[in-house]
């Protein structure tokens, strides 16, 4: 964090303290911050919650929609709805970040361990939880910057419902969805489906051709209590889309319009067996879960290649549940698998590889007084390819009045390089590096919140990190392609991050904002790193309209200056340019027509803002989409 940027971490806090609150009188328990039940009010760590309630007023269709502008995030997309969308928090790189699906790690080993967001929409979806601060103690290499966990209808609904939506727009969207669930004596069952396509934009600065996209995603759920110890529970989801894209005019540097498919498939599984003796304050749980992804491109009908990536995951974890503090202790097996394929041309791009990872971890929740509350983790990963590896996590919450409570944590976390980056080879850009070592990050953070009335909430929070043997792009003179390295020199991450949130009788409003200072190397090689605003922040303000059942949502994000790199044509070299800041405002409207029939209409870019996340990719233009929903 540079020097200026403290006065105004202090200011905030000041202004936190004595003029904000949180309203204690609810406990949300958080399934990301601890494999132990944990109160936010009592976690060492900054999270956000979206619920139901809020991700149904947004009328969003992308998870993108609703992530955008909260505390830490900055996205990159390139170009229209269906195109790569990257989420980097905390100024970390893209596959920095873990994200579950009820409670499934989904990083995409084919994609260089990342998550494409792009391929996850709204619909169907719960709960969305955001975890700030390395995490891999708990989630293992990967959740260097934090964990978004996404929790499903098929996990949360109730017995007996059921509801379908339908919605049209311009631009040839359509959208619908579908969900029900059922309650048998000792057997539940959840269903779900869903099914997203546009025309999408012309995504280059020239030609007219729009980028189309269409998403079809299905999931259930089953769960069965075998008897009063015993439950079984298992899921299914599944994801079919494709996207078109263009190709790079080599002339000027910048996409054209071109005939690129990219098909895509994912499927993620689990099966958990839960055993449980009240009496002892003992639980066990065993969870063997699955996830692949799929990716084949299409240049002008033509194989241009794909790649195949599967995770494969067994836990059993043991819990004992105290009066003075509560206790877990597991293992953990690892297979991961990779396949990269494509025709041979200038050389051979297609490799298949594997390797193993045992773990074991352990956490302890609880211990502490009334006013003090801690968290400790720890875990032991022994990876076949690399050096064994050690993370951790320590945090504790002390409650200075019943107003104001300050927190802070310190953590180590580790992520293994990508088969991409060992192996990865494309015959006209990118060589991989087999003597790659996994990157190792190390943070501190120091947060506050305080809840001074019922009305008014505010959190802030101020971290360092440095990444050690940060994985960086290179150019390699043997082949004469880019390829990647571990750098000597530290990167740093360090920022602070502001929410505030009042809340009335008929409306509510909520404003986020996070200051960010990411640098690459020391001294007169410290560069700025790209795609990484200095300033973002977002402001959402729902509204409950005198007419009854219409209510309103108004979501406001701004996105700084950051820094991106445009690589013209040979033998010109590569330039570092600023990107615009800009504002995309989105708003729903809507109404609900009886008990069981709901009316909407969201707009997205409605002041039809002209923006590119990427050099050269437009962003999306102004959509306008109807909305209908019946519950049974």
């Amino acid at each position: 964090m540079t020097i200026r940027t403290i006065p105004c971490a202090i200011a905030l806090a000041c202004a936190a303290n004595f003029a904000c609150a949180q309203d204690s009188a609810v406990e949300t328990i958080t399934v990301t911050g601890s494999r132990l039940p944990v109160n936010l009010s009592d976690l060492a760590a900054s999270v956000t919650v979206l619920n139901e309630a809020d991700i149904q007023a947004s009328g969003a269709t992308q998870l993108t929609d609703l992530l955008r502008g909260m505390p830490g995030i900055s996205i990159s997309q390139s170009g229209s709805p269906g195109a790569l969308a990257e989420l980097r928090l905390r100024g970390s790189e893209t596959n920095h970040l873990l994200v579950l699906i009820d409670g499934v790690i989904v990083n995409d080993l084919s994609q260089g361990g990342l998550v494409d967001f792009a391929h996850l929409t709204a619909a169907n979806i719960a709960k969305v939880e955001l975890l700030r601060g390395a995490q891999s103690a708990l989630w293992g290499s990967g959740a260097v910057a934090g964990v978004v966990s996404i929790t499903t209808k098929g996990h949360t609904q109730p017995s007996d419902s059921a509801s379908l939506s339908a919605a049209a727009g311009n631009g040839g969207t359509y959208r619908g969805a579908v969900s029900a669930s059922h309650n048998v004596d000792n057997l539940s069952a959840s269903f779900y489906a869903n099914r997203f396509k546009t025309d999408g934009d012309n995504v280059s600065r020239t030609g007219t051709e729009d980028d189309g996209y269409r998403n079809t995603t299905a999931g259930a759920s089953l769960n069965w209590q075998l008897a009063s110890q015993h439950s079984l529970s298992a899921s299914v989801r599944v994801v079919d889309y494709q996207n078109d894209y263009d190709a790079t005019d080599f002339s000027t540097g910048l996409p054209a319009d071109a005939d690129n498919v990219t098909d895509g498939k994912q499927l993620t599984s689990s099966v958990q067996w839960h055993f449980s003796v009240p009496q002892l304050g003992y639980r066990s749980e065993i969870k063997a879960q699955y996830h692949k992804d799929d990716n084949d491109n299409l240049t002008d009908g033509v194989d241009a290649g794909g790649t195949t990536g599967e995770r494969k995951q067994l836990n059993w974890t043991h819990f004992f549940d105290a009066d003075v503090a509560n206790f877990a202790i597991g293992a953990e097996l690892l297979k991961r698998e990779f396949e990269q394929r494509g025709p041979a041309t200038y050389g051979d791009p297609n490799y298949r590889g594997d390797d193993n990872t045992s773990s074991v971890f352990a956490e302890l929740t609880g211990w502490g007084t009334e006013q003090l509350s801690t968290q400790f983790s720890l875990r032991y990963d022994d990876n076949e390819r690399f050096d064994k590896a050690w993370s951790y996590r320590a945090g504790a919450r002390y409650s200075l009045t019943r107003q104001v409570s300050v927190f802070t944590s310190v953590s180590q976390a580790v992520k293994t390089p990508s088969f991409t980056e060992l192996y990865g080879y494309y015959p006209a850009s990118f060589i991989g590096n087999p003597e790659l070592q996994p990157e190792q990050s190390r943070e501190y953070e120091l947060g506050l919140s305080s809840a001074f009335t019922d009305e008014l909430s505010a959190q802030l929070s101020v971290y360092s990190t440095r990444l050690e043997q940060e994985i960086v792009s290179i150019w390699d003179a043997d082949s004469g392609l880019s390829s990647v390295a571990n750098t000597t020199e530290d990167s740093r991450r360090d920022g602070f991050e502001a929410s505030v949130e009042w809340v009335a009788d008929t409306w509510q409003l909520t404003a986020h904002y996070t200051y960010l200072d990411a640098s690459q190397g020391d001294g007169s090689n410290q560069t700025v790193e790209l795609r990484r605003p200095n300033h973002t922040g977002s402001i959402i303000y729902r509204h409950s309209l005198p007419v009854q059942g219409l209510s309103a949502y108004i979501k406001a994000d701004y996105t700084g200056v950051r820094k991106d790199t445009f690589y013209p044509p040979w033998p010109a070299s590569a330039q570092t340019l600023d990107l615009d800041p800009y504002w995309l405002v989105s708003m729903n409207v809507s109404y609900a027509l009886t008990t069981h029939w709901d009316l909407g209409l969201r707009v997205d870019n409605a002041l039809a803002q002209e923006y590119e996340d990427i050099v050269g990719y437009s962003g999306t233009e102004r959509r306008y989409l109807a909305q209908a929903s019946y519950r049974f």
